[in-house]
């Protein structure tokens, strides 16, 4: 798989572009995400089971930012979603969206290139 078949998925130049163009700084950052997202999704999981909503919408806000700032634009969209309904305690929507961003999310640490050239 390479970044450029999921570049709906993906904006590694606008991430680049946030990193003032320091694609090694970029790489720390991506190494972070995939440390912290996988603490920050069993958080999620976690929340869920005991219904603690506002945990939920904090850790998926977090999520967004972190995704965003790595260019993994559709993990940041769902994880927004989830935000938003976790702030709605819309239980319709949760778990489907939680599944959702862990898709994504899982999607990224297989794309995200270690080394940004």
């Amino acid at each position: 798989m390479n970044l450029a078949e999921y570049s709906d998925r993906f904006d590694i130049e606008a991430a680049l572009a946030r990193f003032s163009g320091d694609s090694e700084l970029l790489g720390e950052a991506i190494a972070i995400y995939k440390e912290e997202a996988v603490k920050h999704l069993k958080a999620i999981g976690e929340a869920l089971q005991v219904g603690d909503m506002e945990k939920v919408c904090i850790l998926a806000h977090t999520l967004k930012g972190e995704s965003g700032a790595v260019g993994a634009i559709a993990a940041q969209q769902e994880s927004s979603s989830l935000e938003k309904a976790a702030k709605n305690i819309d239980k319709d929507k949760i778990n489907d969206l939680y599944r959702k961003v862990s898709e994504e999310i899982s999607i990224a640490f297989q794309i995200l290139p270690d080394v940004i050239e």
